[in-house]
């Protein structure tokens, strides 16, 4: 059972997540917009490439391993903090009454919303690299669909502090 305190810093913890979640998908909508008032011109100064479809292939592949891989890491760096610790860490990161669990929860999302926001970022590349707007929007929606699938979940939280509040635990 959560105690009280453990249940605000649950809210407080999730409000933060979602502003840096909204921020990282805003981010996706940049890159279109930027695409649209500024991409031809940006495409007139790159020169042409002449290994397009071999790079758009690669970076496909790169960008399915790059999702498969968000995936499993998430649930790894999730799976860690509930077990159980080689040594001792500190209660919580100095200067910060930031509880445990929300710092490795908070550090599992940022980084699979990080790796999400490169498959976008992938389809950016291309399009300035003289690709069509339709595999820029390919990547973007990729990139979208995975960072709303990693959005942050009260259910993952308040499960990760109960695992980390267990009496073998020395947090």
């Amino acid at each position: 059972m959560l105690v009280e305190e453990e249940r605000k810093a649950i809210e407080k913890g999730l409000m933060v997540l979602w502003i840096i979640w909204a921020a990282i998908m805003g981010s996706l909508f940049i890159y279109v917009f930027i695409c649209h008032q500024l991409g031809e011109e940006i495409r007139r100064n790159v020169s042409p490439f002449s290994q397009l479809s071999v790079l758009r292939n690669i970076l496909l592949g790169v960008a399915i391993m790059t999702l498969f891989l968000t995936h499993y890491l998430k649930k790894v760096m999730l799976a860690r903090a509930t077990g159980k610790p080689v040594s001792k860490p500190p209660k919580s990161v100095p200067n910060s009454n930031q509880p445990p669990f929300l710092a490795k929860y908070t550090t599992a999302l940022i980084v699979s919303l990080a790796l999400s926001e490169s498959v976008g970022i992938y389809g950016l590349v291309l399009f300035f690299l003289g690709d069509s707007l339709r595999t820029l929007y390919t990547f973007i929606g990729v990139s979208a669909l995975a960072i709303i699938y990693h959005r942050p979940k009260r259910e993952e939280l308040e499960t990760l502090a109960l695992a980390m509040q267990s009496p073998e635990r020395e947090y």
